[in-house]
This record gives C-alpha cells, sequence and structure tokens, in this order.
C-alpha cells in the first residue's frame, strides 16, 4: 500500500513539474472576442523593407493608444528574412504570434487567404480593417500588377480582382486602407466595393515613410476613417517628403454612383469618343513610374472638363456623397517622365487644377500603344460594365 501511495506522490508530482516547465502551455489574459482587430499586410519583400520595419516600430510606440479591447496584427515580409506576424496591444506590447520557418510569396493569392483566414480564426472580433503596405500600381495588371512585388519569387505582383476574389472569402472589413502608391482610383473602389465599408488611399504616389502608424494606432482598432485621414495629411511636411494626397471612399454609395456616372459616360464617350489631347492638357493627373503616359487622371477634374456645366453639377452631388473626405495637401509629390532626358522627375507641387481634385483617379480609353494595353485590362474589371464603357464601342 504505501509502494503505491508512493508511486501516486511521484506521478502527481511529474504532472505538477510538466506543467511548471513546459513553454508550451499559454493561458492568455485575453477576451473570447475582440471589439476590433486591425491587420497590418505588409508585402516588403522588396525595396520598401526597411520601411517595413520602421512602421513596426511606429506600431509598437502607438501601443499605448490601442483600446484594451482592440489588438493589432501585422504580417511582415522583408528581403533576406521569413515573414513574421506579430500581435499588439497596450498591456503585452508587441509579441510574435508565427516566426515561419521557409520562404513565401507575399503576393501569391493562396497566401494571402491563408494568412488572413489563420489571422482571423486566431483573434476573431467584431469588426476587423485592413492595411497593406507595398508598391502599387492601382487598377493596371501587365506593367505593374497592383501590389508588390515580390523579390524572392520572380518579382511577382497580386493584382486586383484576385484580391476582390480573396476578399470574397473573408469577414467584412469595416475598411481597407491602401498605404500604397496609385490605389485610389474608381477601378479599384468599384472592385472591392463589397468586401469593405471605406477604401482610404492616394491616387498619386505617397512618400516611402508611408502613414504616421504611432499617430493613428487608436484610429486604426477604431475604424476611425476621418482621423486616419487628417492625421496622415497632418502629419506632412517632414523631411525631404513635402506631402501626401489622400481622400475616404464611401463603398456604399458606389452602386448609385456607377448608375449617375454611366449616363454621362455613354453620352460623352459614344462611338469611341476620347479625350482630345489638347483637352488632357487641362486635366489634372498623377504621372506614374512605367512611362510618360497617364492612366491616372484626377476623376472630378475630368468630368469638369468633359461635361456640360449643367451635368457636371448633377454629377458632382454625387461624386461628394462618395468621396466625403479628400485632402488636397499641395506640397505632395508626384513623379513625372522627362522624355529628353529619360529620367524621372518628383515635381512639387504638381497639382494644377486643385478647385476641381477630387482624390479619386479614373481611366479614360484611348488609342495608342498604352492605351490599347489598358483598354483591354479595362475589361477585367467590374466598372467597365457597370458605367458602359463597353456600349461606347471601347
Amino acid at each position: 500500500m504505501k509502494l503505491k501511495i508512493l508511486y501516486l506522490i511521484i506521478f502527481i508530482g511529474t504532472i505538477f513539474s510538466f506543467f511548471a516547465c513546459s513553454d508550451s502551455i499559454d493561458f492568455p489574459d485575453e477576451p473570447d472576442i475582440y471589439e476590433s482587430v486591425a491587420i497590418v499586410y505588409w508585402m516588403g519583400d522588396n525595396s520598401l523593407s526597411s520601411y517595413a520595419e520602421n512602421d513596426i516600430e511606429e506600431l509598437k510606440q502607438g501601443k499605448n493608444n490601442i483600446p484594451t479591447d482592440c489588438k493589432i496584427v501585422i504580417y511582415a515580409d522583408k528581403i533576406n528574412s521569413f515573414p513574421v506576424i506579430y500581435h499588439l496591444d497596450a498591456k503585452n506590447g508587441l509579441q510574435v504570434w508565427k516566426q515561419f520557418t521557409q520562404e513565401e510569396d507575399c503576393t501569391d493569392s493562396l497566401t494571402l487567404l491563408n494568412n488572413l483566414k489563420s489571422i482571423v480564426q486566431r483573434f476573431p472580433a467584431k469588426k476587423y480593417g485592413l492595411t497593406f503596405g507595398s508598391h502599387g500600381s492601382g487598377w493596371v495588371w501587365q506593367q505593374r500588377r497592383a501590389l508588390g512585388p515580390d523579390y524572392s519569387h520572380s518579382d511577382n505582383y497580386l493584382n486586383i480582382p484576385t484580391l476582390r476574389g480573396i476578399l470574397e472569402k473573408l469577414p467584412h472589413f469595416s475598411y481597407i486602407f491602401f498605404d500604397v502608391c496609385f490605389m485610389q482610383s474608381i477601378e479599384v473602389a468599384y472592385e472591392l466595393r463589397n468586401e469593405t465599408d471605406w477604401i482610404i488611399g492616394s491616387p498619386a504616389e505617397i512618400p516611402s515613410a508611408g502613414a504616421p502608424y504611432h499617430l493613428i494606432t487608436e484610429a486604426l482598432c477604431n475604424g476611425d476613417i476621418f482621423s486616419i485621414v487628417e492625421k496622415y495629411d497632418n502629419y506632412y511636411p517632414i523631411g525631404s517628403y513635402k506631402g501626401v494626397l489622400l481622400s475616404a471612399i464611401d463603398c456604399s454609395k458606389l452602386d448609385n454612383f456607377s448608375t449617375t456616372t454611366g449616363m454621362y459616360i455613354e453620352k460623352a464617350f459614344s462611338d469611341r469618343q476620347t479625350i482630345s489631347p489638347l483637352l488632357a492638357q487641362e486635366i489634372q493627373k498623377y504621372s506614374t513610374l512605367f512611362s510618360y503616359y497617364t492612366y491616372c487622371y484626377d476623376m472630378n477634374s475630368a468630368m469638369s472638363k468633359i461635361l456640360p456645366p449643367e451635368d457636371y453639377e448633377s454629377w458632382i452631388n454625387s461624386f461628394n456623397e462618395v468621396v466625403p473626405l479628400r485632402k488636397p495637401n499641395i506640397g505632395s509629390w508626384t513623379t513625372s517622365f522627362n522624355i529628353k532626358t529619360s529620367s524621372y522627375i518628383c515635381n512639387n507641387p504638381n497639382i494644377y487644377d486643385l478647385e476641381h481634385f477630387g482624390g479619386i483617379s479614373m481611366y479614360f480609353p484611348k488609342d495608342d500603344y498604352e492605351g490599347n494595353i489598358m483598354n483591354t485590362e479595362l475589361q477585367h474589371y467590374q466598372w467597365y460594365k457597370a458605367v458602359g464603357w463597353d456600349k461606347t464601342g471601347w
């Protein structure tokens, strides 16, 4: 009997010793469901890798502003290192949740879907916000393919229709914040309109340093769209960065807006009419890194020049509902191409139609080499049929 009691004591002691020493047993002091989780997805396996690291440091600095029932989750794929997923809150600061042991293509659709799904499953919340950090080119496929690249996987990019397909399989987002160049286009916004309430971004280039994350941690968690835009805009100019152009799009208004816009598109561009070279010079546009051509016409500036005054007055009321917040920080910088020197230059400022600054871009079909490529690509977007480009012959 004494021997059995001794064995029992040893067994119980072993069990307590296991629980006391094991690193795999975790009893997190966390809610069953968060009020909100802000996901920051950094596709930084490229020339922006150091800026991804800086943004993570900024988020750490702003941790005390994170509400107690909220969490920020950060996926970061940087150059010459394996991806990491962190989680950040006011109580515990920045912690590693998942350290990958091999390289992955951060722009791959299945990779993105699996990572976002695992974050949503691990950190259940009443609402989610999604921020992207990367290079970007808006809706274009052929030349830059929207989001990326991933240097470890042959400079791969992620296009917007594919992104839509991914987001359709996830919870609805309260906002999508593109801290990425050229992403605030009507083609992108309309494609993603059913996956989020708001889209925040710039129709032009943004400074490489991006948003001041140490100032917007609370806004990211609360989904405070106006605070994100205001604090981002007010942060500049700083250092060599002169400013940033920003806007917020109310996705709930986009379907009605496409109907309104379509009436004027079909009339103004019937029988493959296009913007004349002379008129194009008057329209505000945001140049690209690809060529001296542009596909980023400011939508408001363009419609103010294309439509008769009475049509424009009707259209602008609908536009103002869709884009209720736009910040034309006139110290902003955008890139253009110098044909004589075959080099890219940064203009400061490059805003010449401030009166009609709309904060989002739109592509207008045209007949030339670049136009013929983009005209075809446009057909892959829901915006193409929603506004009747297909009925105009384009």
